[in-house]
């Protein structure tokens, strides 16, 4: 596969697509930020590229922490045995050092045609040195985090795959309360499917009895509570997250964001905007969009302008002051509060 037509192939569709017509790469760069997606494209190309029974003599999965350039590229050099092709992945290798990281870019440059190469990392990201000096020579692919929006049919996609329908208020329900991890929200599918015993349907009730039991704990449940002004509530919620080692900065980062929403959608509310234009504009799911006007009206424009100030000073505060994470924000909602 020559340079220019390395460069062209970006997304997981063309992937899948080339694996499909059997269009395999020398050498793929899986890495980003979602784990669960570069495992998903590793197992994608083993599949296509193995054939049962292959994997005994013709996989090396290396872990760069534990080997260096010449062992990589020994086992990439290596002929298949008994096989068209052979597979070797290499794991973290962003813990490469430069001696190793010169001799696999050698490699790289003129790789044997009958090895599959995958280099994969969690850790690195487009702009990384390494990442650009790589890309030109095999199907780069970054694994990134995906979209509010795109978690609903992602969910739908994989309940589909086992053979199981879920109704949209159910969808909603599993991301407010797990997030867009992937590899959570697969965590919580699996136990649906032990609950439902048999049933293929999926309803806002299942979520609720089986992810829903620690939900007054979620990040999300304390913008709500905040929102809402139930300061007891929101101290409650706020010193469990904090004493279940949930990040300060990152439950500011979802207050900051659940007032950005509030703002945006009284905007549009008072432009007599739809609610479903509201829901769509902003990404929202269409059963979270009532919950977000009715907060709309607990705040006049005043108060919005000085919780950001306030979101703002918290910030700074978590990043350069003396002061506990935890006073930071307990000092925070109770400042909203005091807004009544």
């Amino acid at each position: 596969m020559n340079v220019s037509a390395a460069k062209e192939q970006k997304s997981s569709a063309s992937l899948f697509k080339s694996l499909q017509d059997k269009n395999f790469f020398p050498v793929y760069l899986f890495y980003g930020e979602e784990e669960y997606l570069i495992e998903e494209y590793t197992d994608a190309v083993l599949s296509a590229v193995l054939q049962p029974g292959d994997a005994d003599f013709n996989l090396d999965i290396l872990y760069a922490n534990d080997c260096d350039g010449a062992a990589i590229v020994n086992a990439a050099a290596s002929f298949p045995m008994m096989a068209d092709a052979r597979v070797v992945v290499v794991k973290d290798f962003h813990a490469l050092n430069e001696k190793s990281l010169s001799l696999l870019l050698k490699y790289v440059e003129k790789p044997s045609a009958t090895t599959r190469l995958l280099l994969c990392s969690s850790e690195l990201r487009a702009a990384s040195a390494v990442i650009k000096k790589l890309t030109p020579y095999g199907f780069s692919l970054e694994a990134k985090p995906l979209y509010d929006n795109q978690i609903p049919p992602w969910i739908k996609n994989q309940l589909q795959k086992r053979g199981y329908t879920i109704s949209d208020e159910a969808v909603a329900m599993l991301q407010a309360n797990v997030g867009n991890s992937l590899r959570r929200l697969l965590s919580e599918i699996d136990k649906i499917e032990l609950h439902l015993q048999g049933r293929k349907d999926i309803h806002i009730e299942d979520v609720e009895t089986v992810v829903g039991l620690s939900k007054e704990f979620t990040v999300f449940e304390l913008s709500d509570a905040v929102a809402e002004k139930k300061i007891k509530k929101s101290l409650r919620i706020l010193n469990r997250l904090i004493d279940l080692g949930e990040p300060p900065i990152a439950i500011l980062a979802m207050l900051t964001r659940h007032f950005v929403i509030i703002a945006k959608a009284k905007e549009m509310a008072a432009a007599k905007t739809q609610r479903d234009e509201i829901a769509k504009t902003l990404k929202i799911h269409t059963f979270f969009i009532d919950k977000y006007i009715h907060q709309t009206q607990l705040f006049t424009r005043e108060h919005l302008t000085h919780i950001f100030s306030l979101l703002l000073n918290a910030d700074q505060a978590l990043k350069s002051s003396y002061q506990k994470p935890r006073l930071v924000l307990e000092l925070l909602i109770l400042e909203i509060y005091s807004l009544v």
